[in-house]
């Protein structure tokens, strides 16, 4: 189960605040970020809603010195900025404080930016102006990616057919010079400094010619050969070791793109008959209990409807029964619907996912946690909420019950697929405090991430 978070504790709310750093290095990024353009008042779920904005030295500097020139903008200052960081001071020293609908205050009828149309983007906090854009520096570029947070950004990123992947920018990426997080192949650390060759190891495997199940037990079996030798603080590349280690290290990334291993752990995977209710339950606990802090009502709806959905054995989906049923029965009709979803749209059902995967490798950076093993799984666990809540989702239900349709079929998976990523994303995948004490909780209470947890979520997936 996830631990209980109190009602009181809004740290998940506050979504980390990237560091101003010159951006002096060439930008690479993906078609989906060359292609985006803010939405505005079109958009479905605005960034200017249910986020509490940290305000950094610097951009508090700013803002102040902008709109303290007239006395309409001082009266917007007093109502935008709260002095404060709940202790937390690498937030900054402020936050924007966000009014009793959960919007920020200066976030205008037609839903615009009441402060960017009349001070302009440099009385922006960097997150205000940044978002959705990401970026990753390396010793060599500054990857531009995005945050599947925007509906835009989502859309962009998921539906091509074609798997994301970063290349040369054509123009500008950044509004601003900074970067989120940066990784230093020269730092020592043979963890960060073999980055590019393990991200790219990784990203292969999510590339080959098998179901996504499959692709990701291919992943985790990799991570499993690696974990002895290669993980945070490991020191198997000291002195004499180095060249050893470094040999293995190719060997066993060798041995991942052996067809012969593809074919074992796909036909191991069929043949296995396990119920995925242990990861419904776990999955369902994650939902719920982030209702328990202050979220959107488009994140309830989401989470209310689905399990509503699953519960109702009827032909009429909208016939929803109030909370949630037991995690065997939530199971068995999931399994259900993913099978006849997958006989509908056939490699659709996958290739979405795919792309998610792909973007969830490059945007979140394998050092962030000790192993691969530990990266793959909250990865895994994440794909396996999205598969419940697309799959669940009583739109879906509804398109099952009707005559077979290729056009509306696909289109209606495509678009509650990705309704339901960026509503994930903006409610759980944006809160690490919150998803890391869910993951922390789950490998405590099984004895640490093993992988046959990792097959577990390949089966459900």
């Amino acid at each position: 189960m996830v631990p209980p978070v109190s009602d009181s504790d809004t740290s998940a709310l506050r979504p980390s605040s990237p560091a101003p750093l010159p951006a002096i290095l060439p930008q690479h990024t993906t078609a989906a970020m060359e292609q985006f353009e803010c939405l505005a008042e079109r958009c479905d779920d605005t960034c200017c809603r249910d986020w509490a904005v940290p305000i950094s030295r610097e951009d508090l500097s700013a803002i102040k010195a902008t709109m303290s020139s007239t006395e309409e903008g001082r009266e917007r200052l007093t109502r935008l900025v709260v002095i404060g960081n709940n202790g937390r001071p690498q937030n900054g020293p402020a936050q924007l404080r966000m009014n009793e609908t959960g919007a920020c205050p200066m976030l205008e009828d037609d839903n615009r930016c009441g402060l960017h149309s009349e001070f302009g983007e440099q009385a922006l906090t960097t997150p205000c102006s940044v978002f959705p854009r990401t970026a990753l520096a390396l010793s060599d570029r500054v990857e531009v990616g995005g945050s599947l947070g925007c509906p835009e950004v989502a859309r962009l990123t998921l539906l091509p057919d074609a798997t994301p992947f970063v290349r040369p920018a054509t123009k500008p990426m950044l509004p601003r010079a900074y970067v989120g997080k940066t990784i230093s192949d020269v730092s020592g650390d043979p963890y960060t400094s073999h980055f590019l060759t393990v991200r790219g190891a990784l990203l292969r495997c999510f590339q080959q010619d098998l179901a996504l199940g499959t692709q990701f037990v291919l992943a985790a079996d990799l991570a499993e050969r690696l974990q002895p030798f290669f993980h945070a603080g490991t020191s198997e590349f000291l002195g004499a070791r180095r060249s050893f280690s470094e040999q293995r290290l190719q060997a066993e990334i060798g041995h991942t793109e052996s067809a012969e291993l593809h074919l074992a752990l796909d036909g191991d995977l069929a043949g296995l008959k396990v119920s995925g209710a242990p990861v419904t339950a776990f999955v369902r606990s994650l939902l719920f209990e982030r209702k328990r802090l202050p979220h959107s009502a488009r994140y309830a709806t989401l989470v209310d409807q689905v399990f509503a959905s699953l519960g109702n054995a009827s032909s009429g989906p909208r016939a929803l029964p109030p909370g949630p049923q037991s995690a065997d029965e939530a199971w068995e009709s999931y399994a259900r619907r993913r099978g006849a979803l997958r006989d509908r749209i056939g490699s659709r059902f996958d290739s979405l996912f795919r792309n998610y995967c792909h973007h969830f490798l490059m945007r979140n950076p394998y050092t962030d946690a000790i192993t691969l093993s530990d990266y793959l799984y909250k990865l895994g666990i994440q794909l396996a909420a999205l598969r419940l809540l697309t799959v669940g989702h009583p739109d879906l239900a509804e398109r099952l019950a009707a005559n077979p349709n290729p056009t509306l079929d696909r289109t209606g998976f495509d678009a509650v697929a990705v309704h339901a990523v960026q509503t994930f994303t903006k409610a759980i995948s944006h809160h690490p405090e919150y998803l890391e004490a869910a993951i922390v909780r789950s490998a405590t209470n099984s004895g640490g991430i093993s992988f046959g947890q990792h097959v577990l979520i390949a089966t459900f997936l």
